[in-house]
């Protein structure tokens, strides 16, 4: 079997090095690798090139992405393997990640092979993440029955939404490469996800195969105020639930019944919204966080999709969420500005 690796490339020169070594060296040599770099400012570019002079595997793509789920949409476009991977530039994954996903596919129909991560931190420490669902093989009824309730709605995710660390048949991929709107910059990879496992045939999961390497960068831009991200957020449940219609019109009643099962997912999309807005200018952040907590939708949301939050910052906001009160939002603020939450 041919995998296409395709690696969206934007300003880690830092980084791209160790993730390219570790997509060119793989025990599974039937390779193309696609290189999607979105206008790199930095020596990101030129080390692909360089890459690609020496290993007729490597493709690069120059392209003007709107962002990371455009450029995978765009190396979709022109993979030629019968799966495909995704590889984040700041990541790299084990030698034999690849030939190990590869036992498990069936060569035939919709599918995905799902293995799990490690986080490394600047310091050394590793915490490894397993997918919190039983291993082995799902069919479509299982998928439905067993996946379809843990997929989403869990603060702590029983299924990694990342569009990473999984094999797809590239059918697959490509039919719902089309749902993230193209200049999404936060949750884009649940928006890609979740239609393929909603259109999925079969699935696999691996029990506990960390070979994922997912680098946790500590730069502080990661945690300034993004002013889009409402609006992401907001244009991600809409793909979603496209998704869900699109899959299941033909049967209005479990067309209703996923609808709602998605709606506590959207509880917690809304935690990261009001946690951004706890970062934002302080003149304007009470009120951001109340126009968002007190639209008449999103406060029935809130209040018919009850979440349990385990991390206690995310406790203090799914608070204000409920009661998005100036003096609540002041406190939360303050201990934000002491502590780092």
């Amino acid at each position: 079997m041919k995998v296409s690796i395709i690696v969206p490339v934007y300003n880690k020169e830092e980084y791209v090095r160790e993730c390219l070594d570790s997509l060119v060296g793989q025990t599974h040599s039937d390779l193309e690798i696609i290189l999607v770099d979105g206008g790199s400012k930095d020596a990101s570019a030129d080390i692909c090139d360089e890459y690609a002079a020496h290993d007729d595997r490597i493709r690069v793509m120059r392209v003007t992405s709107l962002g990371p789920a455009d450029s995978v949409r765009q190396g979709l476009e022109v993979v030629t393997g019968e799966y495909c991977l995704f590889v984040d530039s700041d990541d790299w994954i084990d030698m034999d990640m690849v030939e190990r996903m590869l036992v498990h596919v069936t060569g035939i129909g919709n599918e995905l092979v799902l293995s799990d991560y490690v986080i490394e931190r600047p310091n050394g420490t590793q915490t490894h993440v397993y997918q919190d669902v039983l291993s082995g093989e799902y069919d479509k009824n299982a998928i439905r029955d067993k996946l379809f309730p843990r997929l989403w709605g869990l603060e702590d995710r029983a299924i990694s939404q990342s569009r990473c660390m999984k094999l797809y048949s590239s059918q697959l991929a490509k039919r719902n490469s089309g749902y993230p709107d193209p200049d999404l910059i936060f949750a884009e990879d649940g928006a890609f996800l979740i239609p393929c496992v909603l259109d999925a045939d079969r699935i696999f999961i691996m029990d506990q195969a960390a070979m994922y390497h997912y680098r946790y960068v500590t730069d502080s831009s990661v945690h300034r105020y993004k002013p889009q991200m409402t609006d992401n957020i907001y244009r991600v449940r809409n793909d979603v639930r496209q998704a869900i219609s699109d899959k299941f019109g033909g049967d209005p009643d479990y067309e209703a019944r996923l609808l709602r099962m998605y709606e506590p997912e959207y509880v917690i999309l809304l935690n990261f919204a009001i946690r951004n807005e706890m970062l934002g200018d302080r003149s304007e952040y009470v009120s951001h966080v109340r126009q968002i907590c007190l639209d008449p939708e999103n406060r029935c949301v809130i209040r018919d999709n009850p979440v349990r939050f385990r991390h206690a910052y995310n406790r203090l906001i799914y608070m204000i969420m409920k009661n998005p009160s100036p003096i609540l939002c002041g406190l939360v603020r303050k201990l934000n500005d002491v502590h780092g939450a």
